[in-house]
């Protein structure tokens, strides 16, 4: 039967069936919404063939299911290069339309999304007889297709960067090779200010992995050579610091599940909020924002962090190794 519902996937896209894909997607889904590895990778793997047969719009539905399969366990080697496209033309048309946008109107850029009205009402500001006539400098407005074509764009780029994002988590191997990619780092630098909601994106591509340090602990003037990878945030490695260095330096041990939520465990710890360890300092001494990365801390003759102070109150890991 999930044979068949792909079946019936490819006759609605080259029907141009837009309704009817969606459905037989739902349907699709729902079948396989629990589905094994081995039948996730199948199934990625007929999904995968269809974006070259479908418009912008149902191929970021599509990038989504795929992610959805990549979730249940199947190999997301298929779906980068077709995700990666689909992000990046998204992305750039967000980033065409924002200034087409600015260029026309003072009003605030719409929020994203797939509501024909508000995408219609959007086309129509960059196109029609509304707003600042002559900003664009073009002598004239957007051609009505065109400015739809920049919409749309704007609309789908949350969905391209979901499928995105969940391949980002597959692997080092993925990151590594999605951050070396020119285009998708043009792209999601072109849109970082005016797509706060795509956050998680750049923070994925900015994620460190098999990265040396240097922690020092200036109370004890203790020195630690550590590797990390898969880190998000400072406010992670300071918790996965305390954990690691537990019994070499004197701290407040951090709640297992404080841990367990740095990790791979639940994301609402049972201890509750997780309290800082530490007070991290760059090798200048300057303050580490938690809310920051650790691909933001500055170099000094590799990566050098001073952890000047230990708190007493209030993705993978951390390993270390004692410096003699």
């Amino acid at each position: 039967m999930i044979n068949e519902r792909c079946d019936d996937l490819y006759r609605a896209a080259d029907a141009q069936d837009a309704p009817g894909f969606l459905a037989t997607l739902q349907d699709l889904w729902e079948r396989t919404e629990d589905s094994d590895p081995a039948t996730a990778d199948a199934v990625l793997v007929r999904l995968c063939g269809l974006f070259d047969r479908l418009p912008p719009g149902l191929g970021a539905r599509l990038a989504v299911m795929g992610g959805a399969m990549v979730e249940n366990g199947a190999d997301p080697a298929p779906l980068i290069d077709p995700v990666v496209e689909g992000l990046c033309d998204a992305l750039e048309r967000s980033a065409e339309f924002a200034r087409a946008w600015r260029a026309v109107t003072d009003r605030r850029l719409p929020e994203p999304g797939p509501e024909d009205q508000v995408v219609l009402g959007a086309a129509r500001v960059l196109s029609g007889p509304f707003g600042l006539p002559g900003r664009l400098g073009l002598g004239r407005r957007l051609p009505f297709a065109r400015a739809l074509d920049l919409v749309v764009g704007w609309s789908i780029a949350e969905d391209w960067s979901a499928a995105a994002t969940t391949v980002l988590q597959r692997s080092a191997a993925i990151r590594a090779d999605l951050s070396r990619r020119p285009r998708l780092a043009a792209a999601v630098a072109a849109t970082e200010d005016d797509r706060p909601d795509l956050w998680c994106l750049p923070r994925l591509l900015a994620v460190l992995d098999d990265e040396p340090l240097i922690v020092l602990h200036r109370p004890t003037g203790r020195a630690y050579a550590m590797t990390i990878g898969g880190i998000g945030d400072n406010f992670q490695l300071s918790t996965l610091l305390a954990h690691v260095l537990n019994g070499h330096v004197p701290l407040t041990i951090p709640h297992p599940s404080w841990v367990e939520a740095a990790t791979d465990g639940p994301l609402e710890p049972e201890a509750g909020p997780i309290v800082a360890r530490f007070d991290l300092r760059d090798g200048t001494g300057e303050s580490i924002r938690t809310a920051g990365c650790p691909a933001d801390i500055p170099l000094l003759d590799g990566s050098v962090w001073w952890s000047s102070t230990v708190r007493r109150s209030g993705v993978r890991g951390t390993s270390a190794a004692p410096i003699r």
